[in-house]
């Protein structure tokens, strides 16, 4: 634990721990004559656990170059994502090459900008360079959020509007025997865990794979989808009022990932995706998404859920846990009536599909309907 010191001789204030080993009380000097610079040093060293001597962490020179930012970038978060490979592959194949020995002081949005262009005008498609762009904004923001910068560049969004569109439609809508008929070609416990979570919450697959029991708030019926210390991206993770169709299922996890497969948790489901879609004989582009754009229509065009409620649940605005954060989204999540209408259509929604389905009841965890091995 470190506290911090001020000489009052010349109001310098030094950082001082105690140390274990020699039993003795030590202290560094900050070079700051400035209790809130003082302060943040402070939270920055138990921020990043360090103890005992500070000398290597306060003797860090600041990053200055992008390519800095990015080494910090692959480091402390692509081994933590499911997209590590693509990230690493853009940094290094495009994001270095280009902005490596540039100062990020210097960059600017129209130099990044010429760069991706010219990436589109080599024949790499304009969503593949959307995505090389993603990984280096991302890379700022981390590197601001730790305060190993003081600022970045904007980088552009090179996509229009109808590209966006066109790119988050990845999935085609189904109609709902065609959901019942994904169900009924399920034989693997985990895929149909994922199913569940799916048509119950409407998630981005990645956020249904990355779940965990210990996120739910059963005292409030809530499920906090976003966990603690993941940082809210642009693809929102919601605080989700748990349906009264996908209760009893998640209460038959008590602990660990929701979607599991032999005690561990699921990575990508797309492979398990593909091979149901085409066991289900499913035409056209029928993937991971599909039941998420499925749901989104059912309530704008069935069940007509007010618009805002439909971005909440989808994750297109985000709606804080905090009181601060709430008292300007106009939205509570711990509200009796938050997401109602959402829920609402979504408990219509699968049981809906839960009268065409053959072979699973999707009211009941695991339960098959009567009659369907006869049907076999």
């Amino acid at each position: 634990m470190y506290w911090l010191v001020r000489d009052t001789s010349t109001n310098i204030y030094y950082i001082a721990w105690f140390d274990e080993e020699a039993r003795q009380t030590r202290r560094r000097t900050l070079g700051t004559t400035s209790g809130v610079e003082a302060e943040k040093i402070a939270e920055q060293l138990e921020k990043n656990g360090i103890t005992g001597d500070p000398k290597a962490y306060l003797d860090k020179k600041p990053m200055t170059t992008t390519g800095e930012v990015l080494d910090y970038y692959k480091k402390e978060r692509v081994p933590k994502i499911r997209s590590g490979e693509a990230a690493t592959s853009a940094i290094e194949n495009y994001l270095r090459p280009a902005f490596g020995n540039i100062p990020v002081a210097v960059l600017r949005k129209r130099d990044i900008r010429r760069v991706l262009d010219r990436l589109v005008d080599e024949g790499h498609k304009v969503s593949y360079v959307s995505r090389i762009a993603s990984v280096l904004r991302a890379a700022f923001n981390l590197a601001i959020e730790d305060e190993e910068i003081p600022a970045a560049p904007v980088v552009p969004e090179i996509r229009g509007e109808a590209e966006m569109e066109a790119e988050e439609l990845r999935g085609r809508e189904l109609t709902i025997v065609e959901v019942a008929k994904l169900f009924d070609a399920i034989s693997d416990p985990h895929v149909l865990n994922y199913n569940v979570g799916e048509i119950n919450t409407a998630a981005r697959p990645e956020a249904i794979l990355e779940l965990v029991a210990e996120q739910i708030d059963w005292q409030h019926n809530l499920f906090i989808m976003n966990p603690e210390g993941r940082i809210q991206t642009k693809k929102v993770r919601p605080i989700m009022r748990i349906s009264a169709t996908w209760a009893p299922w998640l209460k038959t996890t008590t602990k660990g990932p929701i979607v599991s497969y032999r005690g561990e948790a699921v990575k990508s489901i797309k492979t398990a995706m593909r091979n149901l879609v085409s066991k289900a004989k499913l035409p056209g582009r029928v993937n991971s998404t599909s039941i998420r754009h499925t749901l989104g229509r059912y309530m704008e065009n069935v069940a007509k859920v007010p618009g805002r409620e439909i971005s909440i649940f989808l994750g297109h605005v985000p709606v804080g846990k905090k009181k601060t954060t709430r008292r300007y989204s106009g939205i509570d999540p711990y509200a009796p009536d938050y997401l109602s209408n959402a829920i609402a259509a979504v408990e219509a929604f699968v049981r809906e599909v839960n009268k065409h389905t053959k072979k699973w009841d999707l009211e009941k965890p695991y339960a098959i309907k009567p009659g369907w091995k006869r049907r076999k």
